[in-house]
């Protein structure tokens, strides 16, 4: 697995998804110049869901230390995803 960093503009956001039997947060990439990019989908953490609603930078979300491990679940979810996030959707990263 490799550690991929992104340009500061490109941010996570997430969306409650309440439909269905389970409740779970759709996570979507905004980079300006291009729609919204459907990341992935997680089970609902209230604390996880705080952090990203308004959006986050990725590189700050990748990077976050925190004993709440709701947080913890989705930065490291977040940090196997985003080389194949990168790769597909052709997100700008750091040279």
């Amino acid at each position: 697995m490799k550690k991929v960093i992104v340009k500061d503009y490109v941010q996570l956001i997430g969306i409650k998804n309440f439909k269905g039997e389970d409740k779970m947060i759709d996570y979507y990439i905004i980079c300006p110049g291009k729609e919204r990019i459907y990341a992935f989908s997680k089970k609902y953490i209230q604390n996880a869901y705080d952090l990203c609603k308004s959006g986050i930078g990725i590189n700050d979300l990748s990077t976050r230390k925190t004993r709440d491990r709701g947080v913890m679940i989705l930065v490291d979810y977040l940090n196997i995803m985003l080389p194949y996030l990168c790769d597909y959707y052709e997100l700008p990263i750091v040279a």
